[in-house]
């Protein structure tokens, strides 16, 4: 029988369980780019030094509208905002009603049922499970304010200031490794005190560039042809564009009127989303930005996350 001292059986015992964990490790952390991904922790395997800007994203827009009075009016998501994040979206639009100094969430005039407290709960929740991870938060308001004694960015502040390490407010489009586990702010309202990413001059009817951001909105329109083309060229855009400090946005969301000028919103995203889902099979790998939809779906979602590691 062998007799190990205290030291040899210590580093034994260490060689048996880096063997061990070697050959458990996550595929994620494989070299092979074709390995199995999962949406709950897609951006665990990129490098820290890669900009945002460089990524291409599952966005969704109005995240967190599941509620209509009348079908097709209002509700633009299926999925819940967890079931978004597991799915691997990490571009959310939220939009909040300012109403006694605190927040909830409206689609237009409809109440969505959330209040930004559980929004918050939810991703950080996310967050601390998955640290490797980042989320970008558009934040508009929403709907007419109510019964308030400050401005909506103070309101805002008093949000942050309660989970402050978990948000990123700086104005410049940082690399993934400074805000892994971290909320990026994407400001859609007017502030006096800058704060988060400037998205405030937004435009609706085609494309808008600011030294930050390329934008590509366009939601009212006469058809799904219209938009698709509108879908397309800044698709292109992209490609071309090599701006390190300039994340783009790309809106796969809108509306066609019908004749007594209701909104329809399923019928827009259906056609749109299986252009995209065609379009993005085809395509050689590119940096595209954030893709964002309406009613995304895990595979949808899927297509746009793996464009970062193979084709």
């Amino acid at each position: 029988m062998i007799i190990l001292t205290r030291k040899q059986f210590f580093i034994f015992q260490l060689m048996v369980f880096c063997s061990i964990s070697v050959n458990v490790l996550p595929k994620m952390y494989s070299d092979n780019k074709k390995m199995e991904m999962t949406g709950q922790f897609w951006m665990l395997r990129l490098a820290d030094d890669i900009s945002l800007s460089d990524l291409n994203i599952p966005g969704t827009h109005n995240s967190a509208a599941r509620y209509e009075p009348f079908p097709q009016t209002a509700k633009c998501q299926s999925l819940s905002l967890m079931a978004q994040l597991q799915a691997g979206v990490r571009f959310f639009d939220i939009r909040c009603h300012h109403k006694k100094d605190l927040f909830f969430i409206f689609h237009g005039p409809i109440n969505q049922r959330l209040s930004f407290d559980q929004v918050l709960a939810h991703m950080i929740s996310f967050l601390i499970q998955n640290n490797q991870e980042t989320l970008i938060m558009s934040i508009k308001e929403e709907h007419v304010p109510k019964q308030t004694t400050r401005p909506f960015t103070e309101t805002l502040h008093s949000y942050i200031n309660q989970n402050a390490t978990y948000w990123y407010t700086k104005q410049k489009i940082p690399n993934l490794g400074i805000v892994r586990g971290k909320i990026i702010l994407l400001r859609r309202f007017f502030s006096s005190n800058p704060i988060g990413i400037p998205a405030t001059d937004w435009q609706h009817d085609g494309f808008h560039q600011t030294t930050n951001l390329f934008i590509q909105d366009q939601f009212e329109i006469p058809n799904a042809s219209v938009k698709w083309e509108t879908v397309e060229t800044a698709l292109e855009y992209s490609i071309q564009d090599k701006s390190p400090s300039r994340l783009h946005l790309h809106f796969a969301s809108g509306y066609i009127k019908n004749r007594l000028g209701i909104p329809n919103i399923t019928k827009l995203s259906s056609q749109i989303n299986q252009n995209l889902a065609r379009y993005l099979s085809s395509t050689s790998q590119h940096r595209y930005g954030c893709l964002i939809f309406d009613f995304i779906t895990s595979d949808l979602a899927k297509q746009v996350y793996e464009l970062n590691f193979y084709k």
